[in-house]
């Protein structure tokens, strides 16, 4: 079955995305070996912070978007990232993109074996004491959120046999009274913790700012089967556990004296359901460009805007 998104009907274009992507797998495959984070270089005459370090996954890296830049190649760090936008936004002396995508809170401190298999220095190799400015976007991969949602899919609108063959996901996550998802959330809390407590370590006079996941799917309603093939029960589902995710990183962020960028709230009707130049996520195809179910360059802008008025604002 194929399934398409409905925002752009030409073929040209749409073949013609997919051999840049190609393209771009071709080229992480060969480049993928480096080992340091990107930095834009130092801008001695910058009005703003003098050294800010972007921390996260993918979310925050930007795979596909545009330029990709740094090493190793396959973090996927775009020069279109909410993070690149935000250090032009506040002029930035000096901006380290230390994001990576497939992170978890674990690469903040081991090398990460990057997605296409190129290895990624620690994280928090980029923090120093002179940094003042740090955002870090973490915890979805702890949960598996990613992969949950993929395993909602569903190909048949009727149940012939377990998802993709029709019947709810939510089957496989509740067993037996015990929402697995829920679980996963809460384990994933005391290493959110940790992380703010390690970047409060190693750069004790940086203003932090935790930031949240935005909107995939719909914030209402049952969703876009099958231009996004999720059952509406499904849909309600994951998106209370969207939400209790997000929630859980707030409270981190309370409980650890750091500020707290919630895309969440600032992405409704921007989700993936929505036509192209609405919505700020991909859909299941590569059409525009980006990973499916992850912020497209329209997201990144607008999360950037949120972000460096958080900043601006003083909430740290």
């Amino acid at each position: 079955m194929h399934i398409i998104s409905g925002r752009r009907g030409h073929r040209s274009r749409s073949r013609a995305t997919a051999l840049w992507a190609i393209g771009v797998v071709l080229g992480l495959l060969v480049t993928a070996t480096g080992c340091t984070a990107s930095t834009t270089g130092t801008n001695p005459n910058a009005t703003g912070p003098q050294r800010y370090v972007a921390l996260g996954d993918s979310y925050t890296a930007g795979p596909l978007l545009g330029e990709q830049w740094g090493e190793p190649v396959d973090c996927g760090r775009s020069r279109l990232n909410y993070p690149s936008l935000v250090a032009a936004a506040l002029d930035v002396a000096t901006f380290v993109d230390a994001s990576c995508g497939s992170a978890k809170s674990e690469d903040m401190t081991k090398v990460q074996k990057a997605p296409l298999g190129g290895k990624a220095a620690p994280q928090f190799d980029a923090l120093t004491p002179d940094t003042d400015l740090v955002t870090v976007g973490i915890g979805g991969n702890d949960v598996g959120f990613d992969g949950i949602v993929k395993g909602c899919i569903n190909l048949l609108p009727f149940p012939l046999g377990d998802a993709p063959w029709g019947r709810p996901c939510i089957t496989k996550r509740i067993v037996d009274g015990v929402d697995r998802v829920s679980v996963k959330i809460a384990e994933a809390r005391p290493k959110v913790d940790a992380v703010l407590a390690g970047i409060r370590e190693r750069a004790p006079e940086a203003r932090v700012f935790l930031v949240g996941y935005s909107v995939a799917l719909p914030a209402e309603g049952e969703g876009c089967w099958p231009t996004v093939p999720i059952l509406a029960e499904d849909i309600r589902y994951l998106r209370d556990k969207y939400l209790e995710m997000n929630r859980m990183l707030a409270d981190a962020a309370a409980d650890a004296g750091v500020g707290f960028v919630d895309l969440y709230a600032a992405s409704v009707g921007h989700d993936v359901c929505q036509p192209w130049g609405v919505a700020w996520v991909n859909t299941v195809n590569l059409d525009p460009a980006g990973l499916p179910l992850h912020p497209n360059v329209l997201g990144h802008r607008a999360f950037a805007e949120t972000v460096a008025a958080a900043i601006r604002d003083g909430r740290s």
